[in-house]
């Protein structure tokens, strides 16, 4: 079963160079491929590029098995791996429907960079703030610092607090997906700040306090 997974990971993963080489002739020789938060193109490749880029990026679920299998705590998976094959859901769909999207603006579709980003952004967060606190001490998933690594106590607390800053960040990233004005880019920017930044700090203030 874990074969037909990773399969269906893979094929949805690689589907907007499948899509890209498809549509090759009717894109621009060099392309847009990277925005800013005010849907504004701030980066360009040449259409070749753009489609190896896409291929590349569609085998990343597959690359974080390959991480898990070397991972030195690998057996500590076995009790969070829903949240480890959500996470892995969430990077193959997060990145197929940026690749389209980035595919779709460049054959000539007015698409919202914006509110899209913002969207999956949001979304993902809310996603895997719910399941973070499942996670067990391992060196490629979860808030990994020298602190959570250092100490499992640490590890726990850490990824219990994270759990819902990230679930909360997430929603309000959500918010200001349909609120116009740079305001609203603002606070995006802010929320996912703050979620991910607070668990680190508080890690370090965790572990401090254990040693001291």
């Amino acid at each position: 079963m874990k074969g037909w997974k990773d399969i269906v990971y893979a094929a949805v993963g690689i589907s907007p160079a499948v899509g890209a080489l498809i549509a090759y002739h009717q894109l621009p020789q060099t392309v847009a491929s990277h925005f800013s938060v005010n849907n504004e193109v701030n980066g360009t490749m040449s259409k070749s590029m753009f489609v190896l880029v896409l291929f590349l990026l569609g085998f990343v679920p597959l690359l974080m098995r390959v991480f898990r299998s070397v991972d030195p705590k690998r057996d500590n998976y076995e009790h969070f791996n829903t949240a480890f094959e959500v996470k892995r859901l969430g990077v193959t769909v997060v990145l197929a429907v940026a690749g389209w999207m980035v595919l779709l603006y460049n054959l000539g579709h007015e698409i919202n960079i914006r509110r899209i980003i913002m969207i999956i952004i949001g979304v993902l967060f809310m996603v895997m703030g719910n399941y973070l606190t499942q996670v067990k001490p391992n060196y490629t998933f979860g808030i990994r610092t020298p602190w959570t690594l250092a100490s499992e106590e640490v590890w726990r607390k850490t990824h219990r607090l994270g759990g819902p800053f990230m679930l909360l960040g997430g929603l309000v990233a959500l918010i200001c997906a349909f609120v116009e004005g740079q305001a609203a880019v603002f606070i995006f920017v802010g929320s996912i700040a703050v979620a991910s930044l607070t668990p680190i700090v508080y890690s370090y203030l965790l572990f401090a306090r254990t040693k001291g």
